[in-house]
């Protein structure tokens, strides 16, 4: 009996209905239930308006919302900014990374404007340059165990400026010399003749 009623409902009214059975709230918070609390929020979920749940974690690995909440999208329903706590929803504030890990992104993208201003060029980055590359790669590398925090950058613009200066300045300097050619005591002046009275001359001498 249960078969034949079940046969004659249509599909999507049964996906839909057994959607409702196996996420009675509707409303849910997505987090890794193995992570140390509080955890961040990584998903927010309307499964009854959802084309299909598959893949979805089951209402048990959820944390229910309520519709109020759900509505709430300016203090509530964020992207970013919430954790589960205890089976609450509460504020939260992403720790800072390592110093480390700080440090060798800090050292990738200092490296590269040191290449770009100077390495290329085939220049010596300046000392301060110098010593800001050595103090990342310390704490990058776990060499250095005593600093709190980043070293502080070199003014870049500056250096960029500096370096463009002195690049000019080269290029310059040692751009060839433009010499107008004279004629000689011995030379007669071609440039009024004909080209080819002009040529003959040149001819001639030439032999």
């Amino acid at each position: 009996m249960t078969e034949n009623v079940l046969s004659s409902v249509p599909f999507s009214t049964l996906a839909q209905t057994q959607v409702q059975a196996a996420y009675p709230a509707r409303y849910y918070a997505g987090y890794d239930t193995a992570a140390t609390q509080p955890t961040p929020v990584t998903a927010w979920y309307d499964t009854w308006s959802m084309s299909s749940v598959d893949g979805l974690p089951p209402a048990s690995q959820l944390l229910p919302v309520s519709f109020a909440d759900w509505a709430n999208t300016t203090g509530f329903r964020l992207p970013a900014g919430k954790a589960v706590q205890n089976g609450a929803i509460v504020d939260y504030t992403a720790p800072p990374l390592p110093l480390a890990t700080q440090a060798a992104r800090a050292l990738q993208q200092a490296a590269s404007t040191s290449w770009a201003t100077y390495g290329m060029y085939g220049e010596t980055p300046p000392v301060v340059w110098q010593s800001y590359l050595a103090s990342l790669r310390a704490l990058a590398n776990g060499t250095d165990t005593t600093s709190t925090q980043l070293p502080t950058p070199p003014d870049i613009s500056a250096a960029a400026f500096s370096a463009a200066t002195h690049k000019a300045s080269f290029v310059q300097e040692t751009a060839p010399e433009h010499k107008s050619v004279s004629n000689g005591p011995d030379m007669p002046d071609v440039s009024a003749m004909r080209p080819s009275r002009a040529a003959s001359i040149v001819a001639g001498q030439g032999a």
